[in-house]
């Protein structure tokens, strides 16, 4: 009795590891992997580019940033200069 039921439990959950790899699984989940770096690779390239991108917008950006004082402040002093002169001159 023991035997039989050991022998349907075997059968409702067969060992995981009693299975036979072939080189032609190994050799699929080798093609499969590269495949997945490949597209891993791509993307990665794409979003290297996006953040070069964003590097070149942002400091753009910084250089308006830090030329507007400099800008204000000698149209600041151009207008004065003007009013000075025109009650002056």
């Amino acid at each position: 009795m023991t035997q039989e039921h050991t022998t349907g439990a075997e059968e409702d959950h067969p060992n995981p590891f009693s299975s036979v790899v072939t080189a032609r699984d190994v050799y699929d989940a080798t093609r499969e992997t590269q495949a997945d770096v490949r597209n891993a690779l791509t993307r990665l390239t794409a979003l290297e580019r996006e953040h070069a991108e964003f590097r070149l917008r942002l400091s753009a950006l910084e250089r308006w940033r830090y030329a507007l004082p400099v800008t204000g402040i000698s149209a600041v002093l151009a207008a004065l200069g003007a009013v000075l002169t025109a009650f002056l001159g």
